[in-house]
């Protein structure tokens, strides 16, 4: 049924419609659907499906963990909870807070039904969905590699989603420390500082004032992870 929806209505004009921009204009200004500004302290814990809340991030930086694995980063103007309505098992997906965040919280409830009260909004919810399996295959896929290749990645997409530009360098912000590179690449600290030498042998990154520099051009996977991005 999907796929006869689709002929439809093309995933460009469904997200063109319904883009995450152009959906929390919706919720803010409709009158059917409450919501509250909340802060969120460093290291706390949200569980949407358990909280029957659904979260818009203004401001912070959120890790989406599934079973307790990193599996992506959440940055502000992105919804919370919003990919995993239909696939009803975000008990197993938590969010984090890496620092101090602010969100907007709706109900569940009165966010489906403002989404269903549009033509194209069921689909929309569906693409979130596929979105989120994409993820978690891509992130199995990542899993699948070697230790360097699976470090090396996760400089990349760190680089090239909060990385601050210098000519050839990105310099990341400090709250991605040691722990949080290991974690995040399903590696041992003592792993990764093995891998470490290797990188910064090869001349990929360096270390100073407790912040990672990433040379991208200079890795052995750079054409190769570039293509993902």
């Amino acid at each position: 049924m999907v796929s006869e929806i689709k002929e439809l209505y093309s995933n460009k004009n469904v997200e063109k419609s319904f883009s995450q921009e152009n959906l929390i204009k919706m919720l803010i200004h409709s009158p059917r659907v409450k919501n509250e500004y909340r802060k969120i302290k460093k290291k706390q814990i949200i569980v949407p499906i358990k909280n029957n809340e659904i979260y818009f991030l203004t401001s912070g930086l959120i890790v989406s963990q599934y079973k307790d694995q990193p599996i992506n980063l959440k940055s502000a103007n992105q919804f919370i909870g919003l990919d995993t309505i239909i696939l009803q098992e975000d008990q197993m997906y938590n969010y984090q807070a890496l620092v101090d965040s602010e969100v907007i919280v709706f109900e569940t409830k009165e966010v489906l039904m403002e989404l269903f009260s549009q033509q194209e909004g069921w689909l929309f919810l569906t693409l979130e969905m596929q979105k989120q399996i994409k993820l978690l295959t891509d992130k199995y896929s990542i899993m699948q590699k070697n230790s360097f290749a699976r470090l090396t990645t996760t400089f990349f997409e760190l680089a090239l989603r909060f990385g601050v530009k210098q000519k050839d360098a990105y310099i990341l912000p400090k709250y991605f420390s040691k722990k949080f590179i290991a974690d995040y690449s399903g590696l041992s600290p003592s792993s990764v500082k093995k891998i470490e030498v290797l990188l910064r042998e090869e001349g990929t990154i360096k270390f100073i004032d407790k912040r990672y520099i990433v040379y991208l051009e200079k890795s052995t996977y750079y054409t190769e992870i570039l293509s993902k991005y």
